[in-house]
């Protein structure tokens, strides 16, 4: 009678333990960032954002931007953008930020996409023209189960104060540094039990703004394209990233108590790749965009597998650049190449617009040697990377502070560059206006583009082979 006496009142007091557990809400955050227009990726993104939501009912999906340039499929459609809004808008998404490449059309075109686009657009360091009548909000609050999520939006800003993009794409843009604007929306915090921050910004630059502003509770973040593939938290905020080009989503997942306070936080991110089935509505939709058969046109053939190597393919822009204009030298940014591997097959239209998708017209200047030296130095520093080559080589060292020093370019024929002799240098107009580099000559337009180089360079050669290349050594 004792022992079950004792049995009962131990099962009492666990349930009266079970009873006084506080009551715990969870909050499921879908971030994926630098989509790209890989439009073909988007029936198993949807099949994915499906099944998370039968999970989770009040899943918020976000995108941290570049939502668009990668694929003319959707980038030179008669209305850019639109295959992808279409397709976003299906599948879901609950909210965007700017990325720098939603300038590329053009701010008018930014405009009318947003207007095609069933979510809203958030950043707080971008100010347009009350003349653009843009639509968009600095943040948002969004209410699931009884909490309110604070959403603050930001862009990356480059050493001239723009974003990543065609300085005269900007017309009516005006930006601040996010580091200078957040601190006006940090008020947000006493009002709402979660406040991120959707950034276009690059890790590193997220996680700097995580040790200055530890009131935000996470950034989901994009522009470096980093895999952040567990758990992050710098000075108590949560970072995340999920690559490019959805190969992958970030699942977050944020524990508040019973008053809304928030007691735990977790990242994972899913393989886009791997999910086991595409939803069939969205590959309808996809199939009808890429019915095109002008992006199929034949424009040459490559003999030897590039396997992801940005350089080997910089360096068949550069050669297309230095042909079409006659010039002594050419160079091509390291951002300005948007894949990395080419399979041994013919190669497309719809490659070549892939590759250099920017329409920037090649200017040529007349440059002294020295000023090719300080040019090659300013673009690394603001680029990020060696600007690829041709009509030369070149070696380097790079400083403790990243920049590059000691310099030797060589030219085709052998010879040293003489920094006192003049050269005809070319490159595409996105780097004689982002780059800050001395130069005498204003330089001239030839009113040519890049890929149309480029389509000119296929077509006279029709085979070409740039597995293997290296003109840069970095010492």
């Amino acid at each position: 009678m004792r022992n079950r006496f004792s049995l009962l009142f131990l099962v009492a007091v666990a349930l009266g333990m079970m009873g006084c557990q506080p009551k715990v809400t969870k909050l499921y955050v879908a971030s994926i960032n630098d989509m790209h227009a890989n439009i073909d990726n988007f029936p198993k993104l949807a099949f994915v954002v499906d099944s998370l939501r039968a999970v989770h009912p009040d899943l918020l999906l976000f995108s941290a931007g570049d939502n668009r340039t990668g694929n003319p499929i959707n980038d030179r459609c008669e209305e850019p953008s639109r295959p992808m809004y279409e397709l976003m808008n299906a599948v879901g998404f609950d909210l965007s930020a700017f990325g720098n490449h939603e300038w590329d059309s053009g701010v008018e075109s930014l405009r009318h996409v947003m207007g095609l686009a069933k979510f809203p657009f958030v950043c707080a360091n971008v100010f347009f023209d009350d003349s653009l009548n843009m639509d968009y909000s600095p943040y948002v609050i969004f209410e699931r189960n009884g909490l309110k999520i604070g959403v603050i939006g930001a862009i990356q800003l480059g050493q001239n104060g723009l974003p990543d993009f065609h300085p005269n794409k900007a017309a009516g843009s005006h930006f601040r540094p996010i580091a200078e604007v957040l601190p006006e929306y940090l008020s947000l915090r006493d009002e709402c039990n979660a406040l991120f921050l959707l950034s276009h910004c690059g890790f590193e630059d997220d996680v700097e703004l995580a040790g200055q502003f530890p009131q935000l509770d996470a950034i989901f973040g994009g522009h470096s394209h980093t895999l952040v593939d567990s758990t992050r938290i710098f000075n108590g905020v949560m970072v995340t990233q999920a690559m490019n080009r959805m190969k992958y989503l970030t699942l977050s997942t944020f524990t508040f108590d019973k008053k809304g306070k928030m007691i735990d936080k977790q990242s994972q991110v899913i393989k886009i790749a791997s999910a086991s089935g595409k939803k069939a509505e969205i590959q309808d939709m996809v199939d009808v965009f890429n019915n095109n058969e002008v992006f199929q046109k034949v424009m040459g053939y490559n003999d030897a597998a590039i396997d992801e190597c940005k350089e080997c393919l910089g360096y068949l822009m550069a050669d297309a650049d230095l042909a079409l204009s006659g010039a002594d030298m050419a160079f091509q940014n390291f951002g300005g190449v948007r894949f990395d591997t080419l399979s041994v097959r013919p190669i497309l239209l719809k490659d070549l617009f892939s590759l250099d998708p920017f329409d920037n017209e090649l200017v040529l200047f007349n440059m002294t040697g020295q000023e090719v030296v300080d040019f090659l130095a300013v673009s690394f520093f603001t680029d990020g990377g060696p600007n690829y080559c041709a009509g030369c080589s070149y070696s380097f060292s790079v400083d403790d502070e990243g920049l590059m020093k000691d310099c030797k370019v060589t030219l085709d024929n052998g010879k040293p560059l003489d920094l006192a002799a003049t050269y005809k240098v070319v490159m595409n107009s996105y780097m004689s206006s982002a780059f800050d580099f001395p130069h005498e000559d204003p330089g001239t337009s030839l009113y040519r583009t890049s890929n149309e180089a480029l389509s000119e360079f296929l077509s006279a050669r029709q085979h070409v082979n740039y597995a293997g290349v290296h003109r840069i050594y970095e010492e």
